[in-house]
């Protein structure tokens, strides 16, 4: 009966000495798995010949893109497909467009080169994007809610330099084929007016009388 005993025992201990997963290395592996469920999903998304979101600009960026200097160094966060990227480099701006799949860099390279222009086009997810302080005249963000990113973006902003944001407000939930929608990946109607309390307020839309409910912003960094 002892022996029976002391050999469970003595099976059974590794697993009682097997060190846990420590909270950084669980949070590390399981931010890996995350980034690559998100490549493979947006790798997905793009990966038919067609662009997705069309090859025009968005329109409030199109209506909009006067309140950027000319010539301005600027950012295009989640880029796509670079339709944004594309516009501003074809109006003289020199553009960064990152995004985190390698076929809609690839889209928005072949959309430049339609246009007899080149793109800095990066593949990164903007976690791992390295932007220096002061660095950017203009930012850009169409439908990428990260608010974890918003003091990166603030950094990154040169003096004086303008923040156009733009996306989908949770009322989009109400609309049929999109009730799946994520809330983190939503606006909260007005969220975007308090979202960046130290910037200025130059232009703010948040229009219910459209097809889609989106909120947009037009933000300036303080000089000081």
């Amino acid at each position: 009966m002892f022996k029976t005993i002391a050999l469970i025992f003595f099976i059974s201990l590794p697993t009682f000495a097997r060190q846990a997963i420590s909270g950084n290395r669980y949070q590390l592996l399981s931010g890996v798995r995350k980034q690559k469920e998100s490549i493979q999903f947006w790798d997905k998304k793009f990966a038919g010949e067609d662009y997705l979101y069309g090859k025009a600009p968005a329109k409030f960026l199109a209506e909009n893109y006067g309140y950027i200097p000319l010539a301005s160094k600027v950012l295009d966060v989640g880029m796509g497909e670079g339709r944004n990227t594309v516009f501003l480099a074809r109006k003289g701006y020199n553009v960064t467009g990152v995004d985190i799949s390698a076929i809609a860099v690839r889209k928005a390279r072949r959309l430049a080169a339609e246009h007899g222009i080149r793109i800095n086009a990066v593949v990164s997810s903007m976690e791992d994007f390295k932007g220096e302080k002061n660095s950017f005249d203009a930012i850009l963000v169409f439908y990428y809610v990260d608010r974890e990113l918003n003091k990166k973006l603030i950094e990154w902003l040169k003096p004086g330099g303008i923040l156009i944001y733009e996306s989908h407000t949770k009322k989009q939930k109400t609309l049929a084929g999109n009730e799946k929608y994520e809330d983190k990946y939503l606006l909260k109607e007005l969220e975007l007016l308090s979202m960046f309390p130290d910037l200025r307020v130059l232009k703010f839309e948040e229009p219910l009388h459209r097809g889609e409910f989106t909120s947009s912003i037009i933000l300036q960094k303080p000089l000081r």
